[in-house]
């Protein structure tokens, strides 16, 4: 009970839904309702690694895609390896070790999220993401498990080469976990925020919006560098342009066994179309 790790699991799993969930319901950009369309499948993507640790009887919740990604790392760079910086963050100290984590995860999320709209195949499975009428803290979740496959396999594999201290990978998963809920959220946090960098719901908003002026818009993660970077950053003032309110397919299904399903059946029917 004394162990850190414990309680950083702990609020990981459980803390944020008092912290982001209160702050919603109070300190929120638009009034939207708790329940709404999709909510039961958004909690089980939530707690799907805790349902999975509970009817294996485990004794932690089983991550697949963390244990899948995990094994493909350490086959293709074990830890004995000499490749070019190989284990070079091993030995270097917390803050090096954290910001080399940001730089990677950075860099990972905006690479493989611009591919998920840019690639017509990639699209029909991020499409689940943004399938939500809703954005708020628990539909940050909702992905297909192909996808999380590959927004968290870049990451394990920067972590097994360099070799990334476990007690640093630890504070960059609870920073990440907070982070993703709270720019998901409804939020009304503040906007200066971009000017060092770091994302917010009101800027990640509109990367979920219909609006067609911020479609392939805010590809970034928790820090916006990129989309400042390579011009696909979208943050109209709040004074010029109202927050988005409009989101995702109302006709999209929200049953979660269903959605892991339709990125298949879309492509099928693409495919199958170009073959007549």
């Amino acid at each position: 009970m004394n162990d850190p790790k414990y309680w950083l699991g702990l609020f990981s799993s459980y803390g944020w839904v008092l912290v982001i969930l209160g702050m919603e319901r109070i300190w929120y950009i638009y009034k939207q309702p708790l329940w709404r369309p999709g909510l039961i499948s958004d909690v089980l993507y939530t707690y799907q690694n805790v349902a999975l640790q509970w009817l294996f009887w485990a004794k932690t919740p089983i991550v697949v895609e963390g244990i899948l990604t995990v094994f493909i790392a350490t086959h293709f760079f074990p830890a004995q390896g000499d490749g070019f910086l190989q284990g070079s963050l091993a030995d270097k100290s917390f803050a090096v070790n954290f910001l080399a984590l940001i730089f990677f995860g950075e860099t990972a999320f905006y690479a493989v999220h611009y591919a998920c709209h840019k690639v017509p195949v990639l699209w029909e499975f991020h499409r689940v993401h943004h399938s939500s009428v809703i954005v708020d803290s628990f539909s940050t979740s909702r992905f297909h498990f192909f996808e999380r496959v590959a927004f968290t396999l870049p990451n394990i594999l920067c972590m097994t080469y360099f070799q990334v201290r476990l007690d640093v990978i630890l504070i960059y998963f609870f920073f990440r976990t907070f982070m993703d809920r709270y720019i998901h959220s409804n939020i009304n946090g503040p906007r200066w925020t971009h000017k060092l960098m770091v994302s917010s719901p009101h800027f990640h908003r509109w990367h979920h919006a219909i609006d067609p002026e911020a479609r392939d818009k805010n590809f970034s993660g928790d820090f916006i560098f990129y989309d400042v970077l390579f011009n696909t950053a979208y943050d109209p003032d709040p004074k010029d342009k109202p927050p988005p309110s409009v989101f995702g397919e109302p006709g999209y299904t929200n049953n979660i066994i269903v959605q892991q399903l339709m990125p298949f059946v879309f492509l099928y029917r693409r495919w199958f179309s170009k073959s007549m």
